[in-house]
C-alpha cells in the first residue's frame, strides 16, 4: 500500500489535473462518496463534508516523497516501476499522462506503465486482481452512500485491491442490520465507514468527475438523472 500513499500524498495536485487537463466541470474529490450526494437527514449537511478527513486528498510533495523512500527500503529496491491500469478513452488518457508526468518527476527511480486498453478488458483485468494500480471511477444507482461504499467491504466482488478493515466491515453491517432503521445512527455507521477508508487508503480519490453536452435551447422536456448521469427522452419535445 506505500504507492497508494504516494499517489495520495503528492498527486493531489488534483487542482491542477481539473483545471489544466480536464477542463469539464470536475472537482477535487473530498472522499469517495460524491458531494451533493446525500444529505444528513437531521441537520441537512452534506455527506462529503461531514466525512471528510483533514489530510487525506491534500497536496504534499514531502510527503510523497518520505513515502516513496519508505516503499524503496521496506522492497529493498532503489528504483521502481509501477503499471497503470486504465481505460483508453480520450480523456483517460490525458489523465494517465498527467499521473505519469507528475509522478516520475517528482519521486526519483519512479517509473509508471500506463496500461490503457478498452474499458471491458479493463474492468475484466481489474476483477481478476491483474493490475499494480487500476484508475477507474464509479457512478450510483440510487443516491445513498452505501451504494459507493459497500463495495468495499472484504469479501465484496467489486473490492479488486481486496483491502480488508474490520472496523468498516462492522460499520456497513451496522447500517444494513441492526441501524437500518435508525436513520441517524445509520448515518452515523456510513460516516464512520467513509472515515475508515479515507484514513486508511482503502482507495484514492482523485477527482468528482462531470461532463459538457452541448443542447439546442429549443430541446425541452429532457430529464436528467444526476446520480447516475443519464437521459431520459421519453418526455422531450422540441419548440419552435
Amino acid at each position: 500500500m506505500f504507492f497508494i500513499k504516494i499517489i495520495h500524498d503528492y498527486f493531489v495536485s488534483r487542482q491542477t489535473l481539473i483545471n489544466k487537463v480536464m477542463q469539464n466541470g470536475s472537482i477535487v474529490s473530498k472522499g469517495f462518496v460524491p458531494a451533493d450526494f446525500a444529505k444528513n437527514p437531521k441537520t441537512g449537511e452534506d455527506f462529503a463534508k461531514e466525512a471528510y478527513v483533514p489530510g487525506t486528498v491534500d497536496h504534499d510533495s514531502a510527503k510523497a516523497k518520505q513515502y516513496y523512500k519508505k516503499a524503496l527500503s521496506h522492497l529493498g529496491k532503489k528504483n521502481l516501476t509501477i503499471k497503470l491500469l486504465s481505460a483508453d478513452d480520450d480523456q483517460t488518457k490525458n489523465v494517465i499522462e498527467f499521473i505519469q508526468s507528475e509522478l516520475q518527476e517528482t519521486l526519483p527511480g519512479l517509473k509508471i506503465e500506463s496500461n490503457s486498453m478498452p474499458f471491458p478488458s479493463m474492468l475484466a483485468r481489474s476483477s481478476a486482481g491483474n493490475f499494480d494500480v487500476n484508475f477507474t471511477g464509479w457512478s450510483a444507482d440510487f443516491a445513498d452512500p452505501i451504494s459507493f461504499l459497500s463495495q468495499f467491504t472484504s469479501h465484496n466482488p467489486e473490492n479488486n485491491g481486496k483491502w480488508e478493515n474490520k472496523q468498516f466491515d462492522q460499520a456497513i453491517k451496522d447500517s444494513n442490520n441492526k441501524d437500518a432503521n435508525n436513520s441517524t445512527k445509520r448515518w452515523e455507521d456510513l460516516i464512520n465507514a467513509e472515515k475508515i477508508l479515507a484514513t486508511d487508503q482503502g482507495i484514492t480519490p482523485i477527482y468528482q468527475a462531470n461532463g459538457i453536452d452541448l443542447v439546442n435551447p429549443k430541446l425541452k422536456g429532457v430529464v436528467y438523472d444526476r446520480i447516475n448521469g443519464h437521459y431520459d427522452y421519453r418526455t422531450a419535445y422540441l419548440t419552435k
